[in-house]
């Protein structure tokens, strides 16, 4: 059923971000490429961070645990691994900024990608150091010369780097790892890991420093001219990297200038919203350049599907998905016209749908902070609650009898669903359809639902004693309760304001279960979905399985005669 109470054509619905976290994609050949590259950059920096960390013990632990370090990454095949991997890493790094038509993007995203720039930046003296001074002059960079080269005069630098060099790689890391599940559950150890690291590193080699500075019995094999060497080599390898930054921003302002003169196309978003845009940039760079919000989990590569749209106006002007795309289309089984924000590159007018919630700020346009303007789809728990046997109640009665037991029962339960941060989407006759959960988490949500649902019980007894003699049937409600996916959106009207209904497999479940009452002779009727939200415990309930249309698994539910025998936990 719809909100209306007709029937409606079943709603396919898509998974919802917390679904998505479970299957992932791995993005195009680049992304991956550039993935692997960046993982072995980041084993190499924990090992080398690790040794650092030995310095809290001794200069001489730091010294026995890179022998190993050495043997791993110091041999031919290590070494050569480790400088593909680099190269591979900066150049991909490059390459995608220079793709980029425009640098308004989540702050994330923006200090990855300075973090990035600086890396490789101050890195050069370093690796002059550990490398070029090993490889032609036959220096060992052991931790007694290093610690006494940095220490103190370098001391800042340094571990400014290693701080940046760890900030970047655990950024990418969570916005990588963020959508797998068993990273959700362990999300707190990783959190302690990503600070405890660094803290521990930055420990190890001050401490380091210190002692080999206060015994001042180090002598440093550099001569001057190999210092006059490392002293050439950081000034051209620095220009190397600044020539390459600098070509890879120059890119987008020629790109810029170009199309200042290009020709235009437009964009149009629900709510007859349209701008303006020049062909080549993604629909996620041109929604990010008018500051028109649309998710983005994975930052525009291919993992997630969260910048999901529907195209309704232009497809056929658009190519065919790459393989990435095509590959996350396949995985959330998206309808004909759905297409990913950051893959399409519009040339011709194009009118899209958001399909996925997002968060907004304080600057954007007062049109689109109403996410259900646009429409979203959300986790949320809907409840139907229906006064049984209605006309036989009224048969015979006077009208204002009838209004006015209906008015009060609508009043009162309407009530106690607000009461319990329900929202009333609409009144069906002598039913009400109300949604939980669209401000919070589907857990708090269906805690609001079952104890909205007591309230109601309570309502329906109040009833019962207000009710008159001329009223000889009993008062009896039955209630509905369901949680899943649902489409959340303003329907029928112009405007930002009203009409807000939900719509999909869900609302029809809810109804379904709210009738389910009838056979079972129970005030409740709640699916296993709800109750495992919840986190609540049920005493005393008829435990039963129905099929519901479309669906192939049965859906297991609780019959209740009493909201007495159900145990709500707080929240």
């Amino acid at each position: 059923m719809t909100a209306s109470g007709s029937p409606s054509l079943p709603v396919k619905t898509v998974p919802s971000p917390r679904q998505i976290r479970s299957t992932p994609s791995w993005g195009n050949w680049r992304q991956r490429l550039r993935l692997w590259s960046g993982l072995i950059l980041f084993v190499f920096c924990l090992s080398h961070f690790s040794n650092h960390a030995l310095g809290v013990i001794s200069v001489d632990a730091m010294e026995k645990a890179s022998i190993w370090h050495y043997k791993v990454w110091r041999n031919p095949f290590g070494e050569s691994l480790l400088l593909v991997a680099a190269m591979t890493h900066v150049l991909l790094a490059l390459w995608r900024t220079a793709r980029r038509r425009t640098l308004k993007m989540p702050r994330w995203e923006f200090i990855q990608l300075v973090f990035g720039f600086y890396i490789p930046w101050s890195l050069v003296p370093h690796v002059g150091t550990t490398m070029g001074l090993a490889n032609n002059f036959g220096f060992a960079p052991t931790y007694h010369q290093m610690l006494t080269i940095l220490w103190p005069e370098h001391g800042v630098t340094q571990s400014l780097l290693l701080l940046v060099v760890w900030s970047h790689s655990m950024i990418g890391l969570h916005f990588w790892l963020r959508l797998y599940p068993l990273y959700y559950r362990l999300r707190f150890v990783a959190l302690a890991f990503a600070v405890a690291m660094p803290v521990l590193a930055l420990w190890g080699f001050i401490e380091g420093a210190r002692r080999l500075e206060l015994a001042k019995d180090v002598k440093v094999k550099v001569s001057e001219a190999q210092f006059d060497w490392l002293t050439t080599f950081v000034i051209e390898g620095r220009a190397v990297v600044f020539g390459l930054i600098a070509c890879s921003l120059l890119v987008i302002l020629f790109r810029y200038l170009i199309g200042l003169s290009a020709r235009r196309l437009t964009i149009t978003y629900p709510g007859s919203l349209a701008v303006r845009a020049k062909p080549g940039a993604t629909l996620l760079e041109i929604s990010r350049i008018n500051d028109v919000p649309i998710a983005s989990v994975c930052g525009g590569r291919a993992r997630c599907s969260t910048c999901r749209v529907k195209v309704f106006e232009g497809e056929e002007t658009l190519a065919p998905p790459e393989a990435a795309e095509k590959a996350v289309l396949t995985r959330i089984s998206a309808d004909e016209g759905v297409r990913l924000a950051c893959q399409i590159r519009p040339l011709q007018n194009l009118g899209v749908q958001p399909l996925v919630p997002v968060k907004v700020t304080s600057e954007t346009s007062e049109n689109l902070k109403d996410a259900y303007y646009w429409g979203v789809e959300q986790e949320v728990v809907v409840m139907f609650v229906d006064l049984r046997n209605f006309t036989r109640i009224t048969e015979s009665q006077l009208a204002y009898d009838v209004v006015h037991l209906l008015n009060s029962y609508l009043d009162q339960a309407s009530g106690a669903i607000r009461s319990e941060g329900g929202f009333v989407d609409k009144f069906i006759g002598d039913g009400i359809m109300a949604i939980f959960g669209m401000d919070n988490n589907p857990g708090q949500g269906a805690r609001q639902a079952l104890r909205a649902a007591k309230r109601i019980e309570a309502v329906m007894q109040s009833l019962e004693t207000e009710k008159g003699p001329q009223f000889s049937d009993p008062i009896r409600l039955g209630i509905g309760l369901h949680l899943g996916p649902a489409i959340l959106g303003r329907i029928g009207v112009a405007g930002a304001s009203g009409g807000l209904t939900a719509l999909g497999d869900v609302v029809n479940t809810a109804s379904r279960l709210e009738t389910e009452n009838k056979t079972h002779g129970s005030f409740l009727v709640v699916s296993k979905a709800v109750i495992d939200a919840a986190e609540a415990e049920i005493l005393e309930a008829e435990n039963a399985e129905i099929n519901v249309r479309g669906k192939e698994i049965p859906l297991q539910i609780f019959a209740v005669n009493s909201l007495d025998t159900v145990k709500i936990p707080e929240g």
